[in-house]
């Protein structure tokens, strides 16, 4: 029995092997897959049938150099095997896309969900998207591999706890998934949005050429995303990276934590109680004014808004520094909504950081704004189907994710 167990696990593990490979490459022969991976060409040939034979992995024709003898035949990773929809809920529009397992967005567009809105009512908008991605590629349930959904928060899969700021609690996110797991019969795969960030920008963005780094999503909430080795840690109980409850200054009756010193509520307030009349003139004063209008003030070159981003800066840049300095990582991104103000706080940040941090590092913006908890999600939904093809005794969620090209 023993002999069993290692021998399918053996196969396993090279089964995963080639086909991370064959994903990597344009097209490739068995042969040079056999010299390429120091495996023979029965072991080779064995765990390419199945992958062939569920479609995963197709055969395009013979290779087109001229050779003596027979020329080979190449195999190639069939991207539209099946197909992922990727659905992130931690902005202030949720971002809904339907893309193939090579990370290619086949549809994408977000809809802005009002803070009010019941949980009924998110759950009919979310079911609606997905029939709306589905109908546009002509595809059916049947078609999707994986529905991955991110949010701000902590989940705690095994026990079905979602802990959230007040602004995130009704998605229900445990409740939603459940509930679209069984309207679609497709597996659900919930994450942490800016742990998801983190992911894009390792594999797709900012940070594609750096082995341990720090996502900052600063914006709605305040979160990191760490990557240490290529591997993202989440703590224990999948907490790690919650510098939102960093403690900013010690006061009677309860401290001031980094969040709700820096958030946009916080600072939409201090512009509504603080602003002089000018600025709330050019807000449109007596009117509600949002985010948005508030960062195009900014560009117009308003003082008022400048010194909050200069405060919000100096504030993060004490985090950053503090955590560089625990973390050792080579690299920091900024992200979230308040990326939208890099070209002022980066600067300031990056001088902060160099004076304080034990090791200073670079402290970029986001390449992928705010598609980065997209293709973090794509990139492990891609994962958990390459182990679920693969039969390997991991957990659901496995790190390190083989990195595209």
């Amino acid at each position: 029995m023993k002999n069993t167990v290692n021998q399918s696990h053996i196969r396993s593990i090279n089964q995963r092997v080639i086909l991370d490979f064959i994903f990597q490459s344009d097209a490739i022969s068995r042969a040079e897959l056999s010299r390429k991976l120091k495996l023979s060409k029965v072991a080779i040939n064995e765990n390419l049938s199945s992958l062939l034979e569920l479609g995963i992995v197709k055969e395009i024709g013979v290779e087109q150099k001229n050779s003596v003898g027979r020329r080979p035949i190449l195999l190639q990773f069939n991207k539209e095997y099946q197909y992922i929809v990727a659905i992130d809920m931690g902005n202030e529009d949720t971002i809904f896309s339907l893309a193939n397992l090579a990370g290619e967005i086949l549809n994408k567009f977000t809809i802005q969900v009002n803070h009010s809105s019941s949980y009924p009512v998110r759950l009919e908008l979310v079911k609606n998207a997905i029939n709306v991605l589905l109908s546009s590629q002509n595809l059916t349930p049947d078609n999707i591999a994986v529905i991955a959904l991110s949010a701000p928060g902590i989940v705690h899969p095994d026990d079905s706890v979602y802990q959230a700021n007040e602004q995130f609690r009704n998605w229900r996110i445990t409740e939603l998934s459940q509930q679209i797991k069984k309207s679609f019969s497709t597996d659900v795969l919930i994450m942490n949005d800016v742990n998801a960030a983190a992911l894009g920008e390792f594999h797709y963005g900012a940070g594609r050429f750096s082995d341990s780094l720090l996502h900052i999503n600063c914006g709605l909430g305040i979160g990191a995303g760490i990557i240490i080795n290529g591997t993202l840690h989440e703590g224990v109980r999948n907490s790690a990276g919650e510098i939102a409850n960093f403690i900013t200054e010690v006061s009677s009756p309860h401290p001031i934590t980094l969040e709700n010193q820096i958030n946009i509520e916080t600072l939409m307030n201090r512009i509504h109680l603080r602003a002089p009349s000018e600025t709330l003139a050019a807000l449109g004063q007596g009117k509600s004014f949002t985010f948005r209008d508030v960062v195009c003030l900014w560009q117009e070159g308003d003082f008022f808004i400048d010194r909050c981003i200069v405060d919000i800066a100096d504030h993060l840049a004490i985090a950053i520094s503090n955590t560089i300095s625990l973390l050792n990582v080579d690299l920091v991104i900024l992200g979230g909504e308040y990326a939208s103000f890099s070209s002022r706080m980066l600067p300031i940040i990056n001088q902060i950081v160099e004076k304080v941090a034990f090791c200073p590092i670079p402290v970029v913006c986001t390449e992928l704004n705010y598609d980065a908890s997209v293709y973090g999600l794509l990139t492990v939904a891609r994962n958990k189907i390459f182990e679920q093809i693969c039969n390997q005794n991991i957990r659901e969620y496995a790190y390190p994710l083989t990195r595209q090209g």
